[in-house]
């Protein structure tokens, strides 16, 4: 299963950064909308030329906020790289020649929710995953955010639900479990022992029996020797 970004929320991200880059535009250098410095005479005053700095500052900080947003949405649209994988390997973000997997062998437990987003307090659907304790995760990853052995992945972009993403993760996972378990299953060693009980026949011989038989008929035949 590969998960990619809406294209509806790129594209939004793309037309938000042509509005800060031209609104950098405007509060450097056109004024069409912004206020001027104070300028007397078309000398700047002292004031004015403080103002005239604190223009240049935010216009720069907005120019480099809508190239960022605008080129990585353009990116994003182009390359169409999956923000997440679920196979048989286990999950991968930020698919790719950079991207992190974490093994099916590394996770405890998927689930999915809602929950308030930790940067900006928004509540945001999340895919959760209990990893396995004390195992080292990347947590460099872009919408991603880790408290302990829990991994938080923001899914408010995604082209697929986040229940729909879990269910098959969980799936997956499950599969994995069972395969282990077949291949480390040992079967216990057993030493069968098979006794049958025969019964005695009624006219089977006691012991001794045949002995005194054969005395007798030794005994008879003397007895005829005499007579």
């Amino acid at each position: 299963m590969r998960v990619y970004r809406s294209p509806l929320k790129l594209f939004v991200f793309g037309i938000v950064g042509i509005v800060l880059m031209a609104a950098a535009a405007d509060v450097m250098f056109g004024h069409w909308l912004s206020i001027p410095p104070d300028s007397n005479s078309g000398v700047l005053t002292t004031r004015g030329q403080a103002q005239q700095r604190g223009d240049l500052l935010w216009g720069g900080v907005m120019v480099v906020t809508g190239v960022l947003l605008f080129g990585g949405s353009v990116t994003e649209l182009i390359r169409r790289r999956p923000t997440i994988i679920v196979d048989g390997d286990g999950l991968t973000f930020d698919a790719g020649a950079s991207g992190v997997l974490i093994p099916w062998g590394d996770i405890e437990e998927i689930s999915s929710g809602v929950f308030s987003a930790p940067y900006d307090g928004s509540i945001r659907e999340q895919l959760v995953i209990e990893t396995v304790p004390d195992r080292q995760i990347a947590g460099d990853l872009s919408g991603v955010t880790r408290d302990g052995d829990t991994i938080y992945v923001d899914a408010h972009a995604w082209t697929s639900r986040v229940t729909e993403v879990a269910l098959a993760a969980q799936g997956a996972h499950v599969h994995f479990r069972r395969i282990e378990t077949f291949r480390t299953y040992e079967p216990p060693s057993m030493v069968w022992e098979t006794t049958v009980d025969q019964a005695v026949p009624v006219d089977a011989p006691v012991a001794g029996e045949w002995e005194t038989s054969e005395a007798d008929i030794e005994q008879s035949d003397a007895e005829e020797d005499d007579a």
